[in-house]
């Protein structure tokens, strides 16, 4: 596990977070390769505690996983298969980080990135959105002359109950007309009060709004999307294949955040992406707060070969942590502008020193 404070806290209406807490999985083969995986617990999204997702990956889920013998082609997939639904439902990061880690060896084995298990297109380059989180006017502006020095068009605003329309009257007066702007309530909101707060924010140009109200207030979720014309996206309420089918059933939302480590790995980001698309709603790749260089590269794979994804968040290791876990620096350049990554499985270098304390599980 790796413990790390930010270098600026990072707060919402479910959480202030200081400091990260991911966890980081290292396979290895009978060749002697390491494949690395990470995962990044947020009880406030899923449920699942720190703790217990280590005490899981040591004890039921590494061991049934290890010393089973499998095609590079069969990676995807094998964790829940091996596993099953429910213990990957119970501990989506942890199985996040094998997965990935699982796909890292497997490239590595055929000489491909980890994008080909992920889809058929051609990776390409990806434009990210710049986060920004609950802060003050003053702090609020300074992050927003970063934003406008970058160049970063699509934004995701952090709102609560307090100030939320002012918040993002002062983000459209920095950064002009043509940034695309998209806020996030992280179920801060009663649904009659999002529908309000909404209309009052129309003057900004809103595109979307993001989890407007409590996870498990479905039928507010629904009445919202039904009275306000930017996107609404489930988050928090979105993490498991049932709770899409429900949404979808419902018709509470406009479209899905898809996160790997929230969901339980590009597996089932796969076929969330796929329940989405047949349905006809939108999708965008979101991360977690915190997520390491590997993450980031996973992600950067996904968003790669996925171009319908509406929004892209993620690669901001660097904008908020002091160090990170490998040696490349994926932060996006002018823009939001990234390129694909290429070479073997993650085509990453993990930084060994930063992982003394990693436990490595050998697959031999």
């Amino acid at each position: 596990m790796i413990e790390w404070p930010f270098t600026l806290a990072v707060s919402h209406s479910l959480a202030s977070n200081t400091a990260t807490a991911n966890i980081l999985v290292a396979l290895q083969d009978q060749q002697g390769r390491l494949g690395y995986g990470e995962g990044v617990p947020r009880a406030y999204v899923t449920g699942e505690e720190v703790g217990e997702s280590l005490r899981a990956l040591e004890q039921e889920m590494a061991p049934r996983l290890l010393g089973r013998e499998a095609a590079p082609e069969l990676a995807l997939g094998l964790v829940e298969s091996v596993l099953g639904p429910e213990l990957v439902e119970r501990f989506p990061a942890a199985a996040c980080a094998l997965e990935t880690a699982l796909l890292d060896l497997a490239g590595q084995e055929s000489g491909r990135p980890l994008s080909a298990w992920l889809g058929e297109a051609k990776p390409g380059p990806v434009t990210y959105s710049a986060v920004v989180p609950l802060l003050e006017p003053e702090p609020l502006a300074r992050v927003l002359g970063q934003v406008k020095a970058l160049g970063l068009q699509q934004v995701k605003i952090k709102v609560d109950q307090e100030f939320s329309v002012e918040r993002v009257a002062q983000v459209r007066a920095a950064l002009g007309a043509g940034a695309r702007l998209r806020v996030d309530a992280n179920g801060s909101w009663r649904a009659e009060q999002a529908v309000e707060l909404i209309q009052a924010m129309a003057p900004y140009g809103l595109e979307a709004v993001e989890q407007p109200v409590p996870k498990e207030d479905l039928e507010g979720l629904a009445q919202v999307t039904a009275q306000v014309e930017p996107l609404v996206l489930a988050d928090e309420s979105l993490c498991t294949e049932a709770q899409a089918r429900e949404l979808i059933q419902r018709r509470a939302v406009g479209g899905f955040n898809l996160r790997l480590s929230k969901c339980g790995g590009p597996a089932r980001v796969l076929r969330l992406l796929d329940m989405a698309r047949q349905a006809g709603l939108a999708c965008m790749l979101g991360c977690q707060v915190g997520e390491l260089g590997v993450l980031s590269a996973a992600g950067r794979h996904f968003a790669s070969i996925h171009p319908e994804l509406l929004y892209l968040e993620g690669s901001l290791t660097r904008f908020f942590l002091p160090q990170d876990v490998i040696a490349q620096d994926l932060t996006f350049g002018p823009g939001g502008q990234a390129p694909p990554l290429s070479g073997p499985g993650l085509g990453v270098r993990v930084q060994e020193e930063s992982l003394r304390a990693t436990q490595i599980f050998s697959l031999s």
